[in-house]
């Protein structure tokens, strides 16, 4: 979708060969990797399936009827009872884990796919993902005028030309999920389907760091019904957790605390993290934990005003397009907000970027700087992790310790604040 303005004949010519350099390099080393197999691991050393072993663990826990003990964590933060499931599954030598951190009612989902053997399960997992995104873009595809210029493949298509598209593919992540639970809460508060659009968005219950920024607009502009629903979606999932998962729960209340000390520790691969967290630790933590706990409130704290303010000064739907530019920010700098955000959960700025676009493409917004933060962010949700492991790797081998920059992180906010300080400037039309 970071390939569709037509209008500027520059980016029309060159936009798609750097896309479909990137789609090659990365697609042609995943496709050796996974040829050269030996057994369950990959040809880089990762477990064939990435991430999904994490969910097959939970699965598989749960059909055991021991879920309550994956959450036992050691002082080394490493999660012992996992770690054994996973090199029994996996290999005696595997190399690295893949923790299981979600809450414990999230595991129903995995159960099925645990009941199968690890490959088949990987296998459906992904396709049952694959679906999901299709269902995702065409439901996208009918909100927006300018996507239904293109067929529904080409659409799927432009998503895998956005690296972090190929991230979720690659660790069998859960991405595609969030992005459809994204996409119908914004497509039901367009219709003024708050309720719907609420209890859409509760389900994001197993991360709900990422619905922050949402919920507050919600509050601020006081969609009730979109509150109500929201309770109630987060309700049934808590309480689903607790009715028939009540000592895991419990396990998970206890333990979850800790996990932002695990995403700053040498277990974890920090420079993949580009949310403000991921940010301020790799800038900071190695001169304070302090400052970089501090960098991340200021920077959240700073964003979320610049959000309250935007919204106060927007009437809710009076100019559609406004109200779609003003979305598009909440989604941009709501995943920023959120402490465990991936490279492959940058694929939820599919969503802003086609709003962005639709706006662009339908004539009611000026292009020239739209299509630059587009064509930047583009750019850097591909390189910022590989420069950030660069920046790492030296400091290891001259043995110094100096600040790491994520520069996908400052990119993404600036990205949001040119469509904020376009709609400062712009004055609200009455929409017919």
């Amino acid at each position: 979708m970071f390939c569709f303005p037509i209008q500027d004949r520059f980016v029309k010519a060159h936009a798609l060969l750097p896309a479909l350099v990137m789609l090659s390099l990365t697609g042609g080393y995943y496709l050796y990797t996974h040829i050269n197999l030996t057994g369950l691991v990959t040809g880089s050393g990762s477990v064939l399936g990435g991430d999904f072993l994490a969910f097959y663990t939970g699965g598989a826990f749960l059909n055991q009827d021991i879920l309550q003990e994956i959450y036992s964590i050691n002082s080394g933060l490493l999660f012992p009872q996992q770690i054994d499931f996973q090199t029994s599954l996996i290999s005696k030598d595997l190399d690295g884990y893949a923790p299981f951190l979600n809450p414990p009612f999230m595991a129903f989902i995995y159960s099925p796919f645990a009941k199968l053997p690890y490959v088949y399960g990987f296998i459906i997992w992904q396709v049952c993902n694959f679906l999901v995104l299709l269902i995702t873009v065409n439901l996208l595809r009918q909100e927006l005028v300018f996507l239904q210029r293109f067929p529904l493949y080409k659409l799927i298509g432009c998503c895998f030309l956005f690296y972090p598209t190929l991230g979720w593919f690659m660790h069998a992540q859960a991405t595609p999920i969030i992005l459809l639970i994204y996409v119908l809460s914004y497509k039901y508060l367009r219709h003024d389907h708050d309720f719907k659009a609420g209890f859409c968005l509760g389900l994001i219950a197993f991360k709900p760091q990422l619905a922050i920024a949402l919920a507050i607009v919600l509050i601020l502009k006081w969609r009730w019904q979109a509150l109500l629903g929201g309770i109630l979606s987060v309700s049934l999932c808590l309480a689903s957790g607790f009715i028939f998962l009540p000592d895991a729960m419990i396990a998970y209340m206890e333990v979850s605390p800790q996990f932002l000390d695990l995403l700053r520790s040498s277990n974890y691969p920090t420079w993949g993290i580009h949310s403000f967290f991921g940010f301020s630790v790799l800038l900071l933590d190695d001169i304070s934990t302090f400052a970089s706990n501090l960098s991340t409130y200021i920077a959240s704290g700073c964003t979320i005003l610049l959000l309250c303010f935007l919204w106060h000064k927007s009437a809710w739907k009076k100019d559609l397009n406004r109200w779609d530019l003003a979305m598009a920010i909440t989604f941009i700098w709501g995943v920023l907000l959120s402490p465990h955000l991936y490279y492959y959960d940058l694929m939820l700025l599919l969503l802003p970027a086609a709003i962005i676009i639709n706006s662009i493409e339908t004539g009611r917004t000026d292009s020239t700087t739209m299509l630059f933060w587009i064509a930047i962010t583009w750019a850097v949700c591909f390189m910022s992790g590989f420069i950030s492991i660069g920046q790492i790797l030296m400091h290891d081998t001259y043995q110094i310790i100096a600040p790491t920059l994520q520069l996908s992180t400052p990119i993404i906010f600036l990205w949001g604040l040119s469509i904020f300080r376009y709609l400062i400037k712009k004055k609200e039309q009455i929409t017919i």
